[in-house]
Parts: C-alpha cells; structure tokens; sequence
C-alpha cells in the first residue's frame, strides 16, 4: 500500500463534503496488466543478511494508469544456493494481509528447507502500505479508548461507524489516491512486475493464509507465468462476509475445544487438570463485569479482549518459528496469569503506540471486503449468531474485524467472488483442524483450480509449512516437479 498522490482542490472538496470516495478502481481481473513500462530494481545486500539482496521497485500507483503516477515496494532475493540446478523464482507470502515477505527472505535458513533454498531462487515482496513499502498515513488511529467492533448499544455502534469513517478519511487525506489501489489484485500485478524486473518466463509460489489468495489471484491473472503453486491454509475470498464469519468463528471454537481436552493432561498446559473452557467463560464475563486495569494499556482488558486475544494464540499448537508463546501452553500461561489479575497478554497497545499495521490492515481489508451489516440491528444479530456458533469464543475470529469497515469511505474494488484458475499445477495444503480458516474452504478453493491436488493435514494449529516434517517434504517434492498425486494425508 503506497505512494505520494496529491489530492486535488475537487478531492478536498469532496473529503470536505463527507461523501463516499470512489477513487478509479484497479484493472479487473479478465484484462492483462499493461506492459508499457520497464521495471528496474538496484539490487544491494541486506543490512541484516548479508547473502540476500534488497531493493525496491516502483510500480504504477493505478494498473489502469500504467504510466501515471507510481508507488514503491520493498523486495528480497535469496540466490539459489545450487545455480547449477536452479529451478526458477519461488515468489513467497507469508500472510496477512498486513504481513511482507522480504524479512522471511533474509532468515530463509530458518523459514525454507534446505531443499528450496538450494533449487531456487527465494523472492518476498513487502505488499503495498506494509513493512518497507510506502506506508498508509493516518491522522486518527484505529484502536481507541471509547471505540468496539462488539457495540452492544446503539450509542456504541453508531460512535464505531463515525470513528471508521473518519479514520479513513483521514488515511485518504495523508495517503491520497493511493489508498484506493492496495486491493489484492493490486498486490498480484505488482507482483508480475518485479517478475519482469528479474527478467523471468515463469514463477512458482509458496503462499501461506492470505498468501493463498493472492498466490490464486496471480495464477488467474497469469496462468502462463505460473509454473506452479503451493497454498497452505487456504483463505476462501468468494464467500458473503457473514459466512466467512461464521466458519471462521466455528473453526476457532473448534480448536479452543481442542486446547480445553488438550489441557487436561498435558504437562505444558498451565491450567492443566481444570475445567478451563469454564474457567474461561467465567474470566470473560468477569472482565466484561469489571475491566482489568494493565500499567500502560490505553485501556483495561475486557471480556472481548481476551476473546479476540484467544483466537491469535490458539494459532499454532506447539511452539513455532513465531517464539513459545504463540502456542497452546503459552494461551494456558497467558489465561493463568490474567485470572492471577495481570492481563497484560490480552491488553491494547499504549494511546501514544505506532499504528501502522493496522492501517496497512484494514486498508487491504476493506477493498477486499463488504461488510455485511449497516444497522445496529445487524449487529445485535451477528452478535448473536457468533454466541449460537461459538459459545465460548462468542464469533472472536480475524473477518470480525472487518467491522472496522462499516462506513469505510473508499468503494470495495476487489469484492469476494469465484476464481476461475486453468493451465497452472497447484497443490493445496490444509489441516482438519487450522483455527484460522476452515478446512471446508481448502476443497471450496480446490474447485476454483482446475486440476489443483490436495494434501491434507490431520491435526492442529495455522499453517502447516512450518510444522509438519510431511508437509515441508511434500511440498519440496511438489514444487522441484510438479505432479498429482491423490488422497495425500499428511499426520504429524
């Protein structure tokens, strides 16, 4: 998400006014991205890792305009380690959105196997507004003392649909026409962009979560240039925003049900040997009751808090490359210690902290998405729908917070619908029980690819190129030769 646009005395006027934005859309996705313009990258080593190089490519801030005003983004290449049997680009994303790729590139030795780091060359871009691309500029922040995306009253719901109005208003006034070309599609023209600037035919990917959606986005914008992919976790982005809520929400309250059973025996777990989905209920409903003051928190910790902040360290089941607390024992060590009244794991940032990736976030996210509830009606319903889905976790997941863009003042570009994707070998990975993205959305992505396998995973936790020693062979057999072979299941 990036770069200077200078808004116009009419685009003032109108931010002046109140009035929805519509800011010229990009480039739909059934015609191919201009090629009028060359794209460059000075390559220099990385200041953290030396063997990999970084740079920046600029890129149009609109596809549609390719030869008008133009935005930067922040690149990584890892060469391959074997330059004798290279087999190409392997364009890698992480996740998100609000995630860049370029910081994965330079600890590649502890991100990629040791096979994909000696057969191709590794290659992340930080997205548009994210990581060392142009940022998105905000005057008003997102996160604030008085402001829910859970408003239980009408006063409240009406005070979040003035506050997500303004704050982006105010990112249209610091960020300019930028703003309304950080969408998706966007992001995959980019990039086929820095492909041209690495002077290739074709990529492979490795898309991980969002990374999947953008990974499927490019492969339908670019089936020629795609030798092939491997999506793990797979985000489904053709649902209605209410369904992709309430699988989600059901697929959270799956895995915490899990940890409950998880906790009852495993020595890690530090509520072990207690009732801890009760535990939980009564701590959320106690907080609700009485916040619990944190030292430096804008706020005290509320019920919804830890919810929300339940469903982020459910992530991963056994401690990951993202440190030990980002696990199942450390959501038990986070609950023992906010029942033991510090709920500092569960609190809001400090007033005066840096907002940045939020707004990359909801930037991406509400060009992306269309909320589906313009009423506190709506909401009371949705509310109510996410404590008949998920008694416990009450609808907590990563799509509520598409709340935030209820009243948003920028036209959604990239709205969810079906991909049709042909001509590219494609392996999806998924496990049974991810509580991030349901695992129905792997077979509902599958029928958008054509001829696309599918590997699944039988277990727990986000994401399975990081864990599952079955896993990282499988996709380093499928991405060194790309090939079908059915009813895989992977089970560590």
């Amino acid at each position: 998400m990036n770069k200077h646009v200078h808004l116009s005395a009419a685009l003032a006027a109108v931010l002046t006014a109140g009035v929805l934005v519509t800011v010229p859309a990009s480039a739909g996705p059934a015609t191919s991205a201009p090629r009028t313009t060359s794209f460059t990258i000075d390559w220099a080593p990385c200041p953290q890792a030396k063997a990999v190089q970084c740079g920046t490519l600029r890129v149009p801030v609109d596809w549609a305009r390719p030869n008008g005003p133009q935005t930067t983004v922040a690149v990584s290449r890892r060469p391959a380690d074997d330059a004798a049997h290279r087999l190409g680009v392997l364009f890698y994303n992480p996740g998100g959105p609000g995630d860049g790729a370029t910081s994965y590139v330079q600890l590649a030795e502890q991100i990629f196997s040791p096979t994909l780091r000696r057969r191709f060359d590794l290659v992340g871009m930080d997205p548009r507004g994210v990581g060392g691309s142009e940022h998105v500029r905000c005057d008003v922040p997102v996160l604030t003392p008085d402001t829910t995306v859970w408003p239980r009253t009408r006063s409240q719901f009406n005070r979040l649909l003035r506050h997500n109005r303004e704050v982006g208003l105010s990112c249209l006034r610091r960020t300019g026409a930028r703003l309304g070309h950080l969408d998706t599609v966007t992001v995959a023209r980019d990039h086929d962009a820095l492909r041209q600037a690495l002077g290739e035919r074709r990529v492979s990917w490795l898309g991980l979560s969002y990374g999947t959606q953008l990974a499927a986005n490019y492969a339908e914008l670019f089936p020629r240039h795609t030798r092939a992919m491997v999506l793990d976790a797979a985000l489904e982005h053709s649902l209605p925003e209410v369904v992709q809520v309430a699988d989600e929400a059901m697929a959270a309250e799956d895995s915490f049900n899990r940890f409950v059973a998880w906790c009852r025996t495993a020595t890690s777990c530090a509520l072990r040997g207690q009732a801890v989905g009760t535990v939980f209920d009564r701590l959320v409903a106690r907080a609700n009751r009485k916040p619990i003051p944190v030292e430096g928190a804008m706020r005290p910790v509320n019920g919804d808090d830890i919810r929300q902040g339940t469903i982020g360290l459910l992530r991963f089941k056994e401690p990951s490359i993202y440190g030990p607390d980002l696990s199942w024992a450390g959501l038990s060590r986070a609950l023992k210690a906010t029942l033991d009244g510090n709920a500092a794991p569960f609190a809001p940032p400090p007033a005066d902290a840096p907002q940045d990736g939020m707004f990359a976030l909801l930037s991406i996210a509400c060009l992306d998405y269309v909320p589906q509830i313009s009423s506190y009606g709506e909401m009371r319903q949705r509310i109510r729908m996410g404590r008949e889905v998920a008694p416990h976790l009450q609808g907590a997941s990563e799509t509520w917070q598409v709340n935030y863009c209820i009243g948003w003042p920028m036209r959604v570009v990239n709205p969810p619908r079906q991909l049709n994707v042909r001509g590219v070998r494609t392996l999806i990975v998924h496990a049974t029980h991810d509580p991030s993205v349901a695992y129905k959305w792997a077979h509902s992505l599958a029928a958008q690819i054509d001829g696309s396998d599918m590997l699944t995973r039988i277990g727990d936790g986000h994401t399975s190129s990081h864990t599952s020693t079955c896993v990282i062979r499988a996709i380093d057999r499928y991405l060194v030769r790309p090939r079908a072979r059915a009813d895989r299941v992977c089970r560590d």
